[in-house]
């Protein structure tokens, strides 16, 4: 028996067990088998966790038996398996946990459903809706898993959202295993999390230094390091509010359709998705300290699709603010959804003390150089791993310029005490996330047991390719960048089904034919951004052999954007593992690239063929 002290356990924090998953590989198990041991590990149908005493293994010669019998076996052996039913303490601990566990625990458990390992379970967790696994498909939003794609699969959709790369899985998966696992498996309910709490304050401060040198960061600069580019809007207003304590603080947007959906209401303050990070389901419309923030956003586009001056637009709003005695923060979108980008990045006047300038560069899609324009002006610049680099959905960062670092660790701006609570910046970032100069910010931000475990993973993967591709310049890249998608423009154009929309850097949109001069539009592109990732060849079966193979394959694009009242796009962009590949191997690479225009070909061809088959 194991004593009382010991049976006191997490749900949450006890489901290190890749040891049995990976002697117990879901292909092994019939299909019955193989989801009732999923289904088994689902907290919505019975929960059960690997005891901290037990060394035992499971067998995996008899096949026939189920998951479920086995779990049977060990529990009548005194095994390694506890359950609801013979743990007495499992419904107090389930009322004791905290919002952020019961949300973590939902993650795991719809995770685990799906036959997903704990590490990569692990990854969906300490994010919004975006990065959660959904009961109807067994994979994101996005249509992407918490897992490499298959070899036979083709990835282009870097400017949505990734599955890990192989190098951003393995070295995530050694973090979990090596650091963060045997942590999660010796803290319990109600006990205090401090190996955990220290673990990851220097997994964070070590992603910290490592993204630095990696961007070449000038000395004096810092990185706050938060779950998205979404909620990074959050940072900014704080920062706002602690360099003029007295002026209304209004926040200027741009690009509304092609920068991520939660950056508007963020910008004001109010909540993006109905899951925070540290709250979970949480029902609020705005966070705490955040009321009275107002907001201006202005499209990227006009109707038909042309560019809107926005920083023109931008200039006047802070001249208009500015004579209104408001303090304006001002963006500028340094690549959206199509990459385009505004003509002028927004500096910070008086270094912070007049307005702030945000450059949103959360595509990854700069060179170092220009990083270092920007932060020469003074502004924040807003980035992320998940585009470009090819983490997993997501984990963001603020880069602050030396003269806003310096500005903040002095007394002189004390922290936004009112937006450093549990239902305020508290519910996305921690004191561990922060750096040196906001040591003042981290006495309110100092919470036990909020612990972004994910983000952690995320982070990791993410710095990983980074890591990978720093040997090729930022020179070679742009040339290869260049020439990469000269080849793939002249492949969509080429085709009688698709056009050309625009490119912009890595970054290539597409509209589809509907008939003479006409194109596809919202509702459309997103039928053809699911079926990029099906097998949908048996549903056209006039089609050539060429066009059945290409329909056949499984592609992952980026997500449609409606660019005009007319008309939508989809996107075919560049990743770090797409470019490295193509630094390698130009052939190959654009033969998937190929691959890819022809099904978008083949399924304008016979899009409505498609409609009727229902797939």
């Amino acid at each position: 028996m194991v004593s009382s002290s010991t049976s006191r356990y997490s749900t949450i924090r006890l489901l290190c067990i890749n040891t049995i998953l990976t002697n117990l590989p879901f292909g092994s198990f019939t299909a019955d088998a193989s989801f009732a041991f999923a289904a088994a590990r689902s907290s919505s149908v019975r929960t059960f966790s690997l005891c901290p005493a037990s060394s035992t293994t499971i067998a995996t010669t008899a096949t026939t038996t189920t998951a479920l019998d086995m779990v049977t076996q060990e529990n009548n052996r005194g095994g390694g398996f506890r359950t609801e039913e013979n743990d007495t303490t499992y419904h107090d601990q389930k009322e004791s946990l905290t919002a952020s566990e019961k949300y973590i625990q939902e993650a795991l458990a719809m995770a685990h459903k799906f036959g997903f390992t704990d590490f990569e379970a692990w990854l969906t967790t300490g994010g919004d809706d975006r990065s959660l696994i959904l009961p109807d498909t067994g994979a994101n939003k996005y249509h992407i898993q918490p897992r490499p794609i298959l070899p036979s699969q083709i990835f282009r959709g870097s400017c949505t959202g990734n599955p890990p790369t192989r190098t951003g899985y393995d070295a995530a998966k050694k973090l979990f295993d090596e650091k963060i696992c045997p942590h999660l498996l010796n803290n319990h309910v109600g006990d205090d999390d401090d190996d955990l709490e220290s673990i990851l304050r220097d997994i964070f401060q070590d992603q910290s230094k490592r993204l630095a040198k990696y961007l070449d960061l000038p000395p004096g600069s810092e990185i706050i390091l938060c779950p998205s580019g979404s909620d990074a809007e959050y940072i900014p207003i704080a920062i706002a509010k602690s360099l003029t304590r007295t002026k209304a603080i209004v926040n200027g947007v741009t690009q509304l359709n092609e920068i991520g959906a939660g950056t508007a209401p963020a910008s004001t303050g109010k909540y993006f998705s109905k899951y925070a990070p540290f709250l979970g389901d949480h029902g609020l419309e705005y966070l705490a300290g955040y009321e009275g923030i107002k907001g201006v956003i202005v499209d990227a586009r006009e109707k038909d699709g042309t560019v809107v001056d926005a920083s023109k637009i931008m200039a006047d709003f802070v001249h208009e603010q500015m004579a209104n005695e408001n303090y304006p923060i001002v963006h500028g979108v340094f690549g959206g959804k199509t990459g385009v980008r505004d003509t002028i990045m927004p500096e910070s006047l008086g270094q912070g003390n007049d307005s702030l300038g945000i450059v949103d560069a959360c595509q990854g899609r700069f060179t170092q150089q220009e990083l270092k324009e920007w932060l020469q002006q003074d502004s924040l610049v807003l980035f992320t791993t998940s585009k470009f680099y090819q983490a997993p959905p997501f984990c963001g960062a603020v880069i602050l310029p030396p003269s806003i670092a310096t500005k903040l660790s002095n007394a002189s701006c004390p922290p936004p005490k009112e937006m450093l609570v549990d239902k305020g910046l508290l519910a996305f970032i921690t004191d561990k996330e922060l750096p040196p100069c906001m040591e003042s910010w981290k006495t309110f931000m100092n919470v036990k047991g909020r612990n972004n475990v994910g983000l952690a993973l995320r982070w990791e993967a993410g710095l990983a390719s980074m890591e990978k591709i720093a040997s090729i310049s930022d020179d070679d890249r742009t040339a290869m960048t260049i020439e990469w998608a000269t080849s793939v423009k002249t492949m969509v154009d080429t085709n009688p089904f698709l056009d050309t929309f625009c490119v912009e850097r890595s970054i290539i949109s597409i509209r589809l034919a509907a008939g003479e001069n006409q194109w596809l539009g919202m509702k459309e592109a997103r039928d053809v951004f699911r079926w990029m990732s099906l097998d949908v060849s048996s549903t056209v079966p006039d089609a050539s052999p060429e066009e059945r193979e290409a329909l056949a394959s499984s592609a992952f694009i980026g997500q449609p954007v409606s660019v005009s009242e007319d008309f939508a796009i989809v996107r075919i962009a560049l990743g770090v593992d797409s470019l490295l590949e193509y630094s390698k191997d130009k052939a190959s690479t654009l033969k998937e690239d190929q691959m890819v225009v022809n099904k978008l070909g083949a399924i304008a061809k016979y899009y409505d063929l498609l409609v009727k088959s229902g797939v």
